[in-house]
């Protein structure tokens, strides 16, 4: 069974994943001008992420913990355009929304949660 935040986080990723097709979908039909490597990125990246976390898969946890950093980074820029915009309002808000991000890669990154995603192969091993 799949712990809740784990199911909240794959739920999180959906999200993006969904976000990600729409903006796709808006490029390939003409009603959108932009490039189509970054929602075709992020959408390849979220949607594997889902899948992987709601397997309790190994590669999964680390491609979510990437995912989160590139969101964060993304969050910050933003609160730094923010702030330069003369809106530290919404700079300290979007810094806000980024520290989320980073106590979920906490999250992943305890042991616990670590021992969660060992696939039977690699824990046969440990205790041998």
């Amino acid at each position: 069974m799949v712990p809740w935040p784990i199911a909240l986080l794959a739920m999180l990723y959906a999200v993006i994943a969904t976000a990600s097709a729409a903006a796709f979908w808006r490029i390939v039909s003409g009603t959108s001008h932009q490039s189509v490597v970054w929602p075709l990125g992020w959408l390849a990246l979220s949607a594997a992420a889902m899948v992987g976390l709601a397997l309790l898969r190994p590669w999964a946890r680390r491609l979510a913990i990437v995912g989160l950093a590139l969101i964060t980074m993304t969050m910050l820029a933003l609160a730094a355009l923010l702030v330069m915009a003369g809106r530290p309002l919404g700079g300290l808000l979007a810094t806000a929304a980024a520290s989320v991000h980073v106590v979920i890669i906490y999250y992943l990154r305890r042991p616990a949660v670590r021992a969660m995603f060992q696939d039977e192969q690699s824990a046969v091993s440990n205790k041998q």
